[in-house]
């Protein structure tokens, strides 16, 4: 769960597989579960009720020290980092791990449990905790759970990477109800414009990172709004009490004129911007995957590319009017962008990806084929729900040649494809996406094919 020094060379595919890395943490975690039968007992739940992966949800260990152990991190590529409040911590620089620290007066090692609601993790889970440290609703809160060798920590950060007990931050509800009712409207310039004034002013008060979790808990609040397979898969999580703590990345449609724009967005939030894809001359797609440092939301803006921009640092330059419409194109034709009146096209999370989609599949939720299954990465989507098309949508683009008149017909009365749940499960670390992959499901999912 750990966002540690984040790689900004835009090349293809930057981030590596750690096998070694991914199962020390795995033996790491065994051998914890052996050790304690309420943390197997806990896991077995998660997958059986969620389809929820535990070690996904670990945010780091806290371990005593004994003889060989920072050679042994070292040898698997972690690096210490010491932080501003003087706490150090090891982490791989290129992996989606946890983080590692060392307490001279621990005699036991102690799981940090990233959840959303401690509180409700206790509740639902049965747990009677010894202790909790910092304010609900504050930037880290810690739980305490002795155990018969060792202890469970679940926690709570938002947009802080640090370990020490927080208080709750003032007007905190005024935030929160300014980004649930932020304007969405079909003029996107404006939208982002209004976004970003309104987040600057949050910013001001609670400072990027605490801001930025804020702004996202609210864009997935609208997109839940509008997709019962997310609905369906959130009750489930919210059952084990975890909410959306096993988020991977969330994905944004944008128009070519407006990109620009979105990502300034995102820049002033304090993002990042990681890898470029370029998927070729033949696909018509493009995407800027975007990490911030401090809060751990992950983002992937698509926009419609020419086969003479693949070597375009698109998300920097405007992008000049095109006449036709790949699939990003045509969804923001057809419902607005991300930013603006659709809302996200689909959010993603860390899951047991078989036991998901057999899952979903049985509850009437249907997963498409794969569109990635690789040794280290595996990635599917549910069907898509369909939204109703405006017919003052439609004209233009039955006019302009973007749509025939039939399709039209049918996006006003049945729908169009909208928004998604993605379904990923990772393996050895890895935390990049598969290029070619992506190209595939943009183009199976454009409306024009479905």
């Amino acid at each position: 769960m750990s966002t540690p020094s984040i790689n900004t060379e835009n090349t293809a595919d930057p981030w590596p597989r750690c096998p070694e890395a991914a199962a020390y943490f795995q033996e790491l975690f065994q051998d914890f579960a052996d050790q304690n039968p309420q943390i197997t007992q806990l896991a077995q739940r998660f997958e059986a009720e969620a389809g929820v992966d535990i070690l996904a949800l670990v945010d780091h260990w806290i371990l005593p020290p004994s003889s060989g152990l920072i050679e042994r991190w070292e040898a698997l590529g972690l690096v210490k980092n010491t932080l501003s409040e003087g706490d150090e911590v090891w982490e791989h620089p290129g992996a989606r791990l946890p983080r590692l620290r060392v307490k001279t007066k621990r005699s036991t090692p102690c799981l940090a449990l990233g959840v959303e609601n401690i509180a409700e993790f206790a509740d639902k889970n049965h747990l009677a905790l010894d202790a909790c440290h910092g304010h609900e609703d504050s930037a880290y809160q810690c739980g305490h759970l002795s155990l018969p060798h060792g202890e469970l920590m679940p926690i709570v950060r938002r947009g802080y990477r640090g370990f020490a007990p927080q208080t709750r931050p003032e007007g905190l509800q005024a935030t929160r109800a300014d980004f649930a009712t932020r304007p969405r409207t079909d003029d996107e310039q404006a939208s982002i414009a209004a976004a970003q004034k309104l987040f600057e002013k949050h910013a001001a008060t609670l400072g990027l990172g605490r801001a930025t979790e804020e702004f996202f808990a609210a864009e997935r609040d609208y997109y839940l709004a509008r997709n019962a397979s997310a609905r369906w898969q959130y009750a489930r999580q919210e059952a084990i009490g975890i909410g959306w703590a096993n988020h991977d990345h969330h994905t944004y449609r944008c128009s070519r004129d407006a990109f620009p724009a979105l990502i300034s967005l995102f820049v002033a939030m304090g993002f990042i911007c990681r890898e470029r894809f370029y998927a070729g001359a033949e696909a018509g797609w493009g995407a800027q995957v975007l990490e911030h440092p401090e809060s751990r939301v992950v983002i992937f803006a698509d926009v419609d590319i020419a086969p003479e921009e693949l070597d375009l640092d698109f998300a920097a330059v405007e992008l000049v009017p095109r006449t036709t419409l790949g699939t990003i194109g045509l969804w923001c034709a057809l419902h607005g962008s991300s930013i603006a009146t659709a809302g996200m096209h689909h959010i993603e999370c860390e899951f047991l990806c078989q036991k998901v989609k057999d899952d979903a599949n049985a509850a009437g939720y249907p997963v498409m084929a794969p569109f990635t299954e690789l040794p280290m990465l595996w990635q599917a989507f549910t069907v898509g729900e369909p939204w109703r098309v405006a017919p003052e949508r439609l004209a233009p683009l039955v006019a302009a040649g973007h749509i025939t008149g039939e399709q039209a017909e049918k996006f006003a009365t049945v729908g169009a494809l909208g928004s998604h749940l993605e379904i990923l499960q990772r393996w050895e670390g890895f935390k990049g996406f598969n290029k070619t992959a992506v190209s595939n499901i943009i183009r199976d999912t454009d409306a024009r094919r479905n």
